[in-house]
């Protein structure tokens, strides 16, 4: 399930895909509270682990073996329901964050812990609404962005500065994705060009956009 998710993300943004994100996630919270040391929050479900030296970048993500349990039954890619919503959207934001890591590195570019929660919730909000357009549910679509923006939930380990930035992160892509919600229900091709330019744009310019185009 993970190499597709990250499959189906590669097409929406017309990345390469040739780092399979199965091939660095670990399932041990032991393990990840190793690697991670202080960087994992208490009952975390999804953490990507980055270092970087002279001789590049590392990458592990971790995810619950539990959640990915569930999920494996619940079977989202071919029937998305409500209730796996909450897992299903843990593992795409891991999925997305290890994708544009990857990508801006590839790319030899700057990536902030804004632009990363940024695109962790338009990628969570873009999948999901995609995913019941192609099972051609006709009633969750309404409510996904309501769902995933209006009853979010901020961990109590975030200290002052990150929950600021999740905060900022989920105005931010609230806002975004209301305006691309019309174009995605309309025409998918008018909003994949939409999204492809806007992943490429740096954080100031995305930002610049959103005022400029959404509410």
């Amino acid at each position: 399930m993970l190499s597709e998710l990250q499959q189906r993300l590669s097409e929406t943004y017309q990345l390469d895909h040739s780092h399979d994100v199965q091939d660095y996630v670990i399932t041990d919270p032991g393990l990840a509270k190793l690697i991670g040391q202080d960087a994992l929050l208490a009952g975390s479900d999804e953490t990507l682990f980055i270092a970087e030296d002279e001789d590049g970048l590392a990458l592990s993500l971790f995810l619950d073996s539990e959640m990915l349990d569930r999920l494996n039954v619940a079977d989202p890619l071919n029937e998305l329901k409500p209730g796996c919503l909450d897992d299903l959207w843990k593992v795409l934001e891991g999925i997305s964050h290890f994708s544009c890591v990857a990508f801006k590195a590839g790319q030899d570019r700057k990536l902030s812990l804004l632009e990363l929660e940024l695109q962790g919730e338009v990628d969570k909000f873009v999948s999901s609404m995609r995913l019941a357009l192609e099972q051609s549910e006709t009633d969750l679509p309404k409510h996904l962005h309501s769902w995933l923006f209006d009853n979010v939930r901020f961990h109590d380990e975030l200290d002052a500065q990150a929950l600021d930035r999740y905060r900022a992160a989920n105005d931010y892509a609230a806002r975004f994705c209301h305006h691309l919600q019309s174009s995605l229900l309309d025409s998918d091709e008018q909003a994949m060009a939409e999204l492809r330019q806007f992943y490429r744009l740096p954080i100031s310019d995305k930002i610049s956009y959103i005022h400029s185009q959404a509410w």
